[in-house]
């Protein structure tokens, strides 16, 4: 479970286009004292991302071309509030994931493939909520 920073529980954006799969991360999520915000689709704004107040961005990367969730990841990175949120993309594509490894490790991403293990969502979130803002800064912007 999560200590509530500032007065509000964690909060985590899922996105992902199957819905399904967005209800099960949500599920666990409030299971372990987090606040789940759902979207279907990643066409999102850095604007809205800033708005939510998340912690923490689960993105799915579809089938096909990957350049739209790079953009948003690196707007995400230049844009001083978003620039230390943790990102955790996932796909079923393993050969996208693969020819993505640089790239998504230089914007400061953690990557999972689909389908995973409940156990290494939650790692990988812990690992990415245990770290300090202000470590994750020096690390990533």
């Amino acid at each position: 479970m999560y200590e509530q920073t500032g007065g509000r529980a964690k909060r985590v954006i899922i996105v992902d286009h199957d819905t399904s799969t967005a209800e099960l991360i949500a599920e666990f999520l409030k299971d372990e004292g987090l606040v789940p915000l759902c979207y279907a689709s990643w066409l999102l704004s850095v604007a809205s991302i800033e708005q939510a107040q998340a912690n923490l961005l689960i993105l799915e990367l579809g089938l096909g071309d990957p350049s739209a969730a790079l953009d948003l990841l690196g707007a995400l990175r230049r844009n001083p509030p978003t620039c230390a949120m943790p990102v955790i993309v996932n796909s079923t594509d393993d050969r996208m994931l693969a020819r993505l490894a640089a790239p998504l490790r230089d914007l400061g991403c953690v990557v999972l493939t689909k389908p995973f293990e409940l156990d290494d969502l939650s790692w990988s979130i812990h690992a990415c909520l245990d770290l300090s803002p202000s470590k994750a800064q020096r690390l990533i912007c």
